[in-house]
C-alpha cells in the first residue's frame, strides 16, 4: 500500500501556483486533454474553457486553431493566467473573471472544454457550475470535453492498510485513544494504492453523459455488483473515475492506470468484511455534499445480502460538540 500525499492537491487553493503545477505535471491528464482539443477543434469553432486555471486548455484550443476562445474561473488567478496567454503570443483568448452565475456571453459556443473533476469526480463540486454553463451557452450540435466520465470501486484487502487504519486503537505511546479510535474506520483518505492491494475483481458504479446528463437526473447514489474471485476478508473499499475526453482519448485514475494526481479515494470499513466467490456483492457510494466551498463528505455500503455495512462521513463531522471557552 502506497499513501503518499504530500505533492496531492486536496486541499490546496487554486490560488496557489503549486496546486496548478501540479496539474500541469500531471502528463496522463495534460496530454490527454491536448489530444482530444486537438483532434475536435477546427478554425470554425469558438472554444469555451470553463474553470480555465492557468489557461493552459485554452491555449491548446487557440494552437489548435480555434477561432475564438473563452476562458472563464472565478478565481483571481484568472489574472495571471491572461498574462501566461499574453506572454506566450495568444491573442484570441478572452479572459472572464466570473462563475456560472455572472458569466454573460452574447453567443454560443462550439465546443465546451473543462478539467472539472475531483477526486473521485465529485470533490470540486463543479459538475452542476459546469451543467448550467453547457445549459445556457453550448450550441445545439456543441461537443463537451469530456464527453463522459465513469466511477469504478474496488476492493481492498491489504493487511498494511488495516495496520495502519488500527494505529490509534493499538494504544500508541501507552496512550488510550479511544475518544478518536475508531475516527480512521469512518471517513475518507486519500491514497495511492498498488495494485496487488486490491482483488482483481472491480465494479463499475455508474457514467455520466456530459451531452446530455442534467441537474435533475444527475444520481445521487453510484452503485455496482463485484463477485469476488476468492475467499478473503476486506478492510476498505476504493474508489477512482475514468475519463472519455472524446473518441479514442480517455485517461484512468485507477490503482491499475498510469499515476495522475487524483489518485483514488478510500472508503474505509468499520470492521472486516468476509467475502467468497459464491456471494455477489452489492455496493453503493454516495457524495453527500455538493455546495462550492463546502468539504466533501460521503457515504457508503456493502452487502453480500447476509451482512452489511454502511457508513456515513457527514454524521461523523457533524456530531462534535460545542466547547465552551476555559478550563475543562
Amino acid at each position: 500500500m502506497s499513501n503518499d500525499k504530500d505533492h496531492s492537491p486536496y486541499r490546496m487553493s487554486y490560488r496557489d501556483v503549486a496546486m496548478h503545477k501540479v496539474m500541469l505535471q500531471d502528463v496522463v491528464r495534460t496530454d490527454a486533454y491536448e489530444k482530444s482539443i486537438n483532434e475536435v477543434v477546427n478554425p470554425l469553432q469558438t472554444v469555451l474553457d470553463f474553470g480555465c486555471g492557468t489557461g493552459v486548455l485554452s491555449m491548446f484550443a487557440s494552437r489548435a486553431g480555434a477561432k475564438k476562445v473563452i476562458a472563464v474561473d472565478r478565481s483571481p488567478f484568472i489574472k495571471t493566467a491572461s498574462e501566461i496567454a499574453e506572454k506566450n503570443g495568444f491573442d484570441n483568448i478572452e479572459f472572464y473573471h466570473d462563475d456560472h452565475q455572472s458569466l454573460q456571453l452574447e453567443e454560443k459556443v462550439d465546443v465546451i472544454v473543462s478539467e472539472w473533476m475531483g477526486h473521485c469526480l465529485f470533490y470540486e463540486a463543479m459538475l452542476e457550475p459546469l451543467l448550467a454553463v453547457r445549459d445556457r451557452y453550448l450550441a445545439e450540435d456543441g461537443i463537451m470535453i469530456p464527453a463522459q466520465v465513469s466511477l469504478h470501486a474496488g476492493l481492498v484487502y491489504d493487511e498494511d492498510l488495516l495496520d495502519d487504519l488500527s494505529f490509534l486503537r493499538d494504544r500508541p505511546y501507552d496512550l488510550n485513544f479511544s475518544p478518536i479510535a475508531d475516527t480512521p474506520f469512518q471517513q475518507t483518505d486519500l491514497v495511492t494504492l498498488d495494485p496487488e492491494s486490491l482483488l482483481p475483481d472491480t465494479a463499475h458504479l455508474g457514467s455520466l453523459n456530459m451531452h446530455t446528463i442534467t441537474k435533475a437526473d444527475k444520481p445521487r447514489l453510484f452503485s455496482g455488483v463485484i463477485k469476488p474471485s476468492e475467499k478473503t476478508e476486506i478492510y476498505a473499499l476504493c474508489a477512482w473515475f475514468s475519463s472519455q475526453l472524446s473518441q479514442g482519448v480517455e485517461f484512468g485514475t485507477g490503482p491499475n492506470d498510469m499515476p495522475t494526481h487524483w489518485d483514488q479515494i478510500l472508503f474505509p470499513l468499520p470492521e472486516p468484511f468476509a467475502v467468497d466467490p459464491s456471494r455477489e456483492l452489492s455496493i453503493a457510494i454516495s457524495p453527500l455534499t455538493e455546495q462550492v466551498g463546502k468539504e466533501q463528505c460521503w457515504s457508503w455500503s456493502i452487502t453480500d445480502g447476509d451482512k452489511t455495512i454502511s457508513v456515513n462521513e457527514q454524521q461523523l463531522r457533524t456530531v462534535e460538540p460545542e466547547v465552551p471557552q476555559g478550563k475543562l
